[in-house]
């Protein structure tokens, strides 16, 4: 098989399928699997399914994963048919709980049951033992897991016992109107002469917060993120609803970790997650979605091969005046005719009123289903954080001029030094970043572990990438003397032409003299003010919006301009924090670069005027016309 790699600059997923589909690659795998999940990645790679880019990827995965069967002996993973008949036939007995029941799924429903519990291990077991699907509101997201939850205990665990299965919520609340549901589908199913018997049989009993089987001791159960109570548990399935609750970001991490490690110890487990966008993109449930979109653009690699990724989502903001490409975010569009016309309705309502009360990014984000920085006091918008991101350096650095900003850590802050390199393309003016940080662990207990999880950044994937240093004294404190050396030997090996080394002034350490000392470097001290930090907070969101800034994709530069807020009052405005864990020191670092890097092609100089001497406040360019005009007198 070819080495696919969609992150290379040009390649696309549909470029690659229909590479891969002239060279007639996909003609066995056409011939012999004719089940829902293959017809609709067909369909959507051929366009005849409107989709946007993770359904096309997802798609574009299975196909390819389907020739591996066949062409690659390294693949371990099979795709039984045998186990998509059996969802699918259970799935047209289970009622959905507002009809009162069944309904026939639709083709995408259908390839999420069958792409879930179709694919397979050599011992049989799911391939995929987590599962992220995320669709805009009103999709059918409990109906399916209705189904799931439905087919493992009746079905998976028939034969087994003490099986743990499990319904979680954020909170209680949550969680018990969603397992009314369940319980509700349990007694219809008990209704049905296919199923009564059965129930009898093991004493299925579905209760106000459990559904039991006496006969095996089967349980599934209500539980939430709020109670935490998964400790002792080894579920068969749990399915999670609505994961990416911003509110609970840490909980919702921290008890993921107990569920899926009780999970080792059971066979043919799963664990299902499901939910809409939420206006905090800092959700552990969205940064699952991004790492799985980057492993599924690097077709070649086998990393995380057990983690199924379906996302139903806009890929721009732009779409929002594009009702047509509505079904990419809301499936379900694609129902009949009148049904169609019914949602389409309400949708275009719901957007046309938000429109006009200011909250469209509500809109945008639960129903179009997109990740955005919705919050009021928000810096920066996702798409152009997302956006600046290059797979590699616009240029070669070495030799090149640079603004240097310098924020020191504070307690449990991080240090960190930003480095912003003006340069033109295509006769434009553009800035590229690139950044370190140095990690404490005093206040953590020398634990990055606990580190990472009050941060929420993994610094350990960070230091790995070479953007982090984390300390490795006893006492967890940032040495200033580590991080003058790393300095100065980054600019000395890549040669580099310091402009202005800018600074916090009322936050310096020891680092300043030393600089100021051992170094020619032009040294700024900058005001953490608004009245000077006004101007280059505006200015950098413009640039960042207009597609003039990059760097590279380093999570600690995500992280930390997603954290940026903003500090408004009559004065102006300049860049802050919501929570004391939330890290915008590398903000705060390229924020006091900026201020002297966004003047750099305006030919002036930031130098304060001396009136001893004619020619301070000058640039270069008005001192050679001084010297080489010729003047009249």
């Amino acid at each position: 098989m070819d080495s696919i790699d969609l992150t290379k600059k040009g390649m696309t997923v549909d470029k690659a399928y229909q590479s891969q589909r002239d060279k007639g690659c996909y003609t066995d795998v056409f011939e012999k699997y004719k089940d829902p999940a293959t017809r609709y990645a067909f369909a959507v790679l051929e366009g005849n399914i409107v989709a946007g880019q993770m359904i096309k990827l997802d798609s574009f995965r299975h196909l390819q994963d389907l020739r591996r069967i066949a062409e690659d002996d390294d693949f371990k993973y099979i795709y039984d048919l045998s186990k998509c008949r059996s969802i699918l036939n259970f799935a047209k007995l289970v009622p959905d709980v507002s009809m009162g029941k069944p309904l026939p799924l639709m083709l995408w429903q259908q390839k999420i049951l069958c792409s879930s519990q179709g694919w397979r291990d050599s011992k049989g077991e799911k391939r995929y033992s987590r599962v992220l699907f995320s669709v805009a509101r009103t999709n059918g997201k409990t109906y399916l897991s209705n189904i799931l939850l439905a087919y493992a205990f009746v079905i998976e665990a028939s034969g087994l016992y003490n099986q743990d299965m499990a319904y979680i919520a954020p909170i209680t609340d949550q969680s018990q109107k969603g397992f009314s549901y369940i319980t509700t589908t349990f007694n219809s199913l008990a209704e049905i002469p296919a199923f009564k018997k059965e129930f009898n049989r093991l004493g299925i009993d579905p209760l106000h917060d459990l559904v039991i089987s006496r006969k095996r001791q089967n349980k599934l159960s209500r539980n939430s993120h709020e109670s935490g109570k998964f400790d002792s548990h080894h579920y068969l399935l749990a399915v999670a609803d609505e994961q990416g609750d911003d509110k609970r970001i840490g909980k919702i991490k921290e008890n993921n970790g107990k569920i899926t490690s009780g999970q080792i110890q059971t066979a043919n487990h799963q664990y299902f997650q499901i939910s809409t966008a939420y206006p905090d993109s800092n959700s552990y449930f969205y940064h699952d979605e991004q790492m799985i979109k980057e492993v599924m653009m690097q077709d070649y690699d086998r990393t995380l091969d057990d983690y199924l990724c379906i996302v139903y989502e806009q890929d721009e903001l732009s779409e929002t005046e594009q009702p047509e490409l509505w079904p990419k975010s809301n499936p379900i569009l694609g129902l009949d005719k009148e049904k169609h016309d019914l949602m389409l309705k309400s949708l275009l309502s719901e957007r046309d009123t938000k429109m006009q009360d200011g909250s469209l990014a509500e809109f945008q984000n639960k129903n179009l289903n997109m990740w955005l920085q919705v919050k009021v006091n928000s810096y920066l918008d996702l798409d152009d954080i997302n956006n600046a991101v290059v797979t590699e350096p616009p240029f070669d650095i070495k030799g090149h001029s640079v603004y240097v900003g310098f924020d020191k850590s504070n307690f449990s802050d991080d240090t960190s030094i930003s480095f912003i390199f003006p340069y033109q393309h295509n006769g434009k003016n553009k800035w590229y970043i690139y950044q370190h940080s140095w990690i404490p662990l005093a206040r953590a207990q020398n634990n990055i572990n606990i580190k990472e999880k009050e941060d929420g950044i993994s610094y350990r994937q960070a230091e790995k990438m070479g953007y982090a240093d984390i300390t490795k004294n006893q006492f967890g404190y940032i040495d200033d003397e580590s991080v003058f050396d790393w300095l100065l030997n980054f600019i000395e090996i890549n040669d580099l032409k310091i402009i202005y080394f800018c600074y916090d002034r009322w936050g310096t350490s020891r680092i300043i003299p030393w600089i100021e000392q051992k170094t020619e470097w032009t040294t700024m001290p900058v005001k953490n003010v608004i009245q000077s930090l006004n101007e280059p907070t505006i200015d950098f969101r413009k640039r960042m919006a207009s597609g003039e800034i990059s760097y590279l994709n380093d999570p600690i530069i995500k992280y930390s301009l997603k954290n940026a807020v903003l500090f408004m009052n009559n004065n102006g405005m300049k860049i802050d924090k919501e929570k004391q864990t939330s890290k915008i020191d590398f903000v705060d670092a390229t924020m006091d670069a900026f201020f002297a890097a966004m003047f750099h092609f305006d030919d002036i100089s930031l130098e304060k005027a001396d009136k001893s001497n004619p020619f301070s406040g000058m640039s270069n360019n008005d001192i050679n016309n001084y010297f080489t005009n010729d003047f009249s007198f």
